[in-house]
């Protein structure tokens, strides 16, 4: 047999291998450069008292993370965030599908869950605080009440707008009312309320600070306002950074949850 009886064919190409850092990565990384650099050659001319350059805020974030306080600051902040967000998943789905599968629940609920999504919810934190206290327990409160309308209002959209062919599928193969939602309407429903869960995480995140600035001052929250206070300006956007990687890094999460749940598309 001759080496060109053995050749492989000029259609058949080997594998493409995929870059190790994708196009949209290196987009994010330039950006981020592009902004960092800017910020640090143009931040010199500011006052120091009021804008800290990005190396000021590596040190300082070296020196915080060395002395333990960064690291404390954080799991309370988490602690808090998501014992609330949990909660918040669990009470607005639960309310979300009593109100998208039972008209009277949802004329009952409906027009307190669009008063209280509407209306400034901080102005009703000096009221919980008279109320539970300034602990634990009260700032876990303020995260619930901020995270849980967007669960509750994305999760009766999505029970609400299962696809009418799906259901006449359903009851031509003799589906019972359960299996109708546990295989129908629920799977249907899971972008909606991945979409409310990553709106519930921004949404926690601003209340969990909320909830430290004007109840027990701690966590990241009692970081900003204890150095701001201090004027040391960069260890004042030490929590700031690690607040807007943390949410970054949880609606990734929420995305990965979203994709693995709604693969059966």
């Amino acid at each position: 047999m001759s080496k060109s009886d053995t050749a492989v064919p000029a259609s058949v190409s080997a594998p493409r291998r995929s870059p190790i850092v994708s196009r949209d990565n290196w987009i994010r990384i330039v950006t981020a450069i592009v902004l960092i650099g800017s910020w640090e050659f143009f931040g010199r001319n500011a006052n120091p008292l009021l804008v800290a350059l990005p190396s000021q805020v590596l040190m300082a974030t070296w020196e915080m993370l060395l002395s333990g306080e960064l690291v404390e600051a954080t799991i309370e902040s988490l602690s808090v965030f998501a014992v609330g967000y949990l909660i918040s998943l669990l009470l607005g789905m639960a309310i979300g599908i009593l109100m998208g599968t039972s008209r009277t629940a949802e004329i009952a609920l409906d027009p307190y869950v669009n008063a209280l999504y509407s209306m400034p919810l901080i102005a009703l934190v000096p009221i919980l605080m008279l109320w539970v206290g300034v602990g634990f327990t009260s700032k876990v409160i303020i995260v619930v009440m901020f995270a849980i309308f967007p669960v509750i209002i994305n999760t009766l959209a999505g029970v609400r707008n299962v696809e009418k062919s799906y259901l006449d599928i359903g009851v031509a193969f003799g589906a019972t009312r359960w299996m109708t939602f546990t295989g129908i309407v629920m799977p249907s429903a899971v972008p909606y309320i991945a979409s409310g869960m990553r709106l519930a995480v921004s949404r926690g995140i601003i209340a969990m600070i909320v909830a430290e600035f004007l109840t027990s001052i701690a966590g990241l929250g009692g970081l900003i306002i204890n150095y701001s206070n201090q004027f040391q300006t960069a260890k004042a956007f030490v929590p700031v950074f690690i607040l807007a990687i943390l949410g970054n890094l949880l609606t990734h999460a929420v995305k990965l949850a979203e994709d693995r749940m709604g693969a059966w598309r």
